[in-house]
């Protein structure tokens, strides 16, 4: 049973399509990867519009694979970046970034046991 999303639910989301579940696995390693990326640089430069985009982006990206918690770190982050006040966010996007490779981790997993 994975830690980081409800597999019963992710499956039904893709209607048990183990192919295009990898694909779209693929796709987060990429593209959620990316949007980490980022909102790190954004977070370095002091950029909080920045941050709040590309952690607004990383939601949308993860909202697909059913990890509440990891959803939930991202709109912590975006708040943080509209609101302006990046006082907390350094922590809060380490914790993220440890969500975002602990689901991609569990889904690669998942999914290579399952093909």
């Amino acid at each position: 049973m994975a830690d980081t999303f409800n597999e019963s639910e992710l499956l039904d989301r893709v209607d048990n399509d183990l192919a295009f579940l990898a694909e779209t696995v693929e796709m987060l390693q990429s593209d959620g990867r990316a949007a980490m990326q980022q909102i790190r640089e954004a977070l370095a430069a002091g950029d909080a519009p920045s941050v709040g985009r590309a952690a607004h982006a990383l939601k949308g990206i993860v909202s697909n694979f059913c990890s509440p918690e990891t959803q939930v770190s991202a709109l912590e982050v975006e708040r943080m970046g509209k609101s302006g006040d990046l006082s907390g966010a350094p922590d809060a996007v380490k914790t993220l970034g440890y969500r975002l490779e602990a689901l991609i981790g569990e889904l690669a997993a998942f999914v290579k046991e399952r093909m």
